[in-house]
């Protein structure tokens, strides 16, 4: 009995001591994070370590895995469907072993990635002589392909028509003895398709037609010594395209040596070239047209004749001065060029000078232009357009262009500037350099300087709008048409007013209030568009306050002579909550008169610009006095011989129908510092 129990006690001590041994840590390990498969039969392996059972779960549905559970240590393999997208393609193999929120729970995660189909050609166009030959398509690929030629080229072949990777693909072509022949052969990879475009060349080629002169006519005399020839387009049997190259001599040899005149001209597929240079006055050329198929045939024209006159007129790209400055060390620079002017248009006392010249007369008609009219230099530059007038956007109308000028719609425009630029930086010292405005310890004389340019867009075009595109750095770009309305307030002459004297050189704001604007308030926004703005040095003719104390104008405020001057309701396109100076002035109906503090920042520009010295009385938003300032106002006061508008501008402002008159377009403000 007493062994008995002591056998018990042992084997209850036995079954304790079994019961209290800990079951050893979890462990689930794997070789890799991640799998890379080939897009094509891609397959993998990934190690795996475990000390129990184990089980999986898929994230994606496009390979499968072997084993997808077990016990203990294992090799998993992937394998994966073919991708045919052009996309790679990412997926995971989640690994779980023991109970989820039980200490003996781990989980890994494997990421499965396979790449897309991809494949690539050198070519995608081919061309072959009419003899026979071969060429290569280089394919490179990491996915099977396959190519398919119409049953149609017969006369074409391939070195093979699949392939599971890149190759070298040899295409060859039997001699060709009819037209030109053409095959569209289609590569499949995946889902995605590729084509080869195939030529062979006829074996008899067509010449163009010859080319027939049309102006100058043949033994035409007084020809403008700035021309341009114009002869009829050349059709081509063969459907070729065709290109022209004119000759023009002083001799029938057309020889260019001993001093003899002699030019080739290469003018695309265009049927018309402005000569770009100004022929000898009184002197016989000599003109030929060759037109050129894609095939190298060639028909020359017969040869033309015509005697130039003694009328001149200006070449692509020439300037020249219109007016010279007298007063001042700077000049007040402007520049007038043409949109929408062909060469026709350039000959000396032609449009382009005519219209120049009304410009010039309509900018310093008014005051203070007219008192201070010596302390500007103008200018006038060539710009030949192909075709005469602009395209107009409302009306479906497009032309060919100097500038790309645009009618948008309503009294909308818009012009290539950096094109405009580029030929205003053409006149010597007229570079663009850094901004004066903004370093007031480095403020070089804005002589000569982009900056400080008015380039006065007349465009070819009579019609009545208009668009002026200003520069935080002070250049601008005034649009204006030379529209011969008679209609108050919309010719040519109002257009100047408004968008060149008003906008682009007065920096001035518009005051009239629009359609969509009546009577509502300017908004906050608006309010610091303007503000903003009138740092940079624009905008000094309206304020947000009617306090003749504080408003920007209030040094006019009972100043004899000036009684004019107040705070008027309604300006910047709103009704309430902005002020302009008076009752009416050329940024409302364009009419001929700009109001007293209007004309006080256009002879500041002037007489600042003429001195060399800052134009802007901020820096960096801040008012800043500008040392050795030549403007005082005691003296501008004595020289404002217009105070008030003349009875012209009076009845002007009159004959205006304010219920049917359309503003021009507000400006076009860029910042660029």
């Amino acid at each position: 009995m007493l062994k008995l129990l002591k056998y018990s006690a042992v084997l209850l001590g036995l079954v304790i001591f079994a019961s209290c041994k800990k079951d050893p840590p979890p462990v689930l390990n794997v070789s890799s994070a991640t799998i890379d498969v080939q897009n094509n039969q891609g397959s993998g392996t990934v190690s795996l370590t475990a000390n129990a059972a184990w089980a999986t779960t898929l994230t994606g549905s496009w390979f499968s895995i072997s084993p997808s559970s077990g016990n203990g240590d294992a090799v998993i393999t992937v394998t994966a469907q073919n991708n045919l997208t052009r996309s790679d393609r990412t997926a995971s193999i989640i690994i779980t072993t023991g109970q989820e929120g039980k200490s003996n729970y781990l989980r890994k995660i494997v990421t499965v990635r396979q790449s897309s189909s991809q494949l690539t050609i050198d070519i995608n166009n081919v061309t072959f002589e009419k003899e026979a030959g071969t060429r290569i398509v280089k394919i490179t690929s990491n996915t099977p392909w396959s190519i398919a030629i119409p049953a149609e080229s017969s006369w074409l072949t391939a070195s093979a028509l699949t392939g599971t990777s890149s190759t070298d693909l040899v295409f060859s072509a039997t001699a060709n003895a009819g037209a030109d022949r053409t095959s569209r052969v289609v590569i499949s990879y995946g889902d995605t398709l590729r084509t080869v475009d195939f030529l062979q060349k006829r074996a008899l080629n067509s010449a163009p037609a010859v080319p027939a002169l049309t102006y100058p006519s043949n033994n035409a005399q007084s020809i403008s010594r700035v021309t341009q020839c114009r002869w009829n387009v050349s059709t081509d049997a063969d459907y070729d395209a065709v290109t022209y190259t004119l000759e023009l001599a002083d001799n029938s040899a057309f020889s260019g040596s001993d001093g003899k005149f002699m030019k080739t001209y290469n003018t695309a597929s265009l049927a018309s070239f402005a000569i770009p240079e100004l022929l000898k006055e009184n002197t016989k050329y000599y003109w030929r047209v060759t037109a050129t198929d894609s095939y190298q045939a060639k028909s020359i024209s017969s040869v033309f004749n015509f005697t130039t006159g003694s009328l001149g007129g200006y070449v692509e790209g020439e300037y020249r001065i219109a007016l010279n400055n007298t007063l001042g060390t700077n000049p007040n620079e402007i520049i007038f060029m043409g949109d929408g002017y062909t060469v026709a248009d350039y000959v000396d006392g032609g449009k382009f000078d005519t219209d120049v010249q009304n410009g010039i007369n309509a900018f310093f008609n008014v005051e203070p232009y007219k008192s201070y009219k010596g302390y500007f230099k103008i200018y006038k530059m060539a710009a030949y357009s192909q075709d005469s007038g602009v395209t107009q956007l409302d009306k479906g109308i497009t032309k060919v262009t100097a500038f790309n000028t645009v009618f948008k719609g309503g009294s909308s425009m818009e012009a290539d500037d950096e094109k405009i630029f580029r030929y205003a930086t053409q006149i010597p010292g007229m570079q663009d350099t850094n901004p004066y405005d903004d370093k007031p310890t480095d403020n070089p004389p804005p002589k000569g300087k982009l900056e400080n340019v008015l380039v006065i867009l007349m465009v070819n075009q009579d019609r009545y709008a208009g668009t002026c595109w200003s520069w935080s750095t002070g250049q601008s770009i005034a649009i204006c048409p030379v529209s011969t309305s008679t209609s108050a307030g919309t010719n040519y002459r109002n257009v100047v007013n408004h968008e060149a004297g008003g906008h682009g050189f007065g920096r001035l704001a518009d005051e009239y209030v629009t359609s969509a604007n009546k009577d509502k308030t300017i908004t906050e926004s608006e309010k610091s568009n303007l503000t903003t703005w009138q740092k940079y040095g624009f905008y000094p003719n309206v304020d947000l306050t009617s306090d003749l104390l504080t408003i920007k104008w209030k040094h006019f405020a009972g100043k004899a002579g000036y009684s004019v001057v107040g705070a008027f309701e309604g300006a910047y396109y709103y009704t309430f909550g902005a002020w302009r100076p008076e009752t009416s002035s050329c940024m409302i109906f364009n009419e001929p008169y700009y109001n007293a503090p209007s004309r006080e920042n256009m002879v500041k520009r002037i007489l600042r610009t003429a001195a060399g010295v800052r134009v802007n009385e901020y820096v960096s938003g801040v008012l800043t006095p500008i040392p050795g300032d030549p403007y005082n106002f005691d003296t501008f006061v004595s020289n404002d011989v217009q105070k008030s508008p003349s009875g012209a501008a009076m009845l002007m402002t009159k004959s205006v129908n304010p219920f049917t008159f359309v503003p021009l377009a507000p400006p076009v403000m860029v910042k660029n510092n």
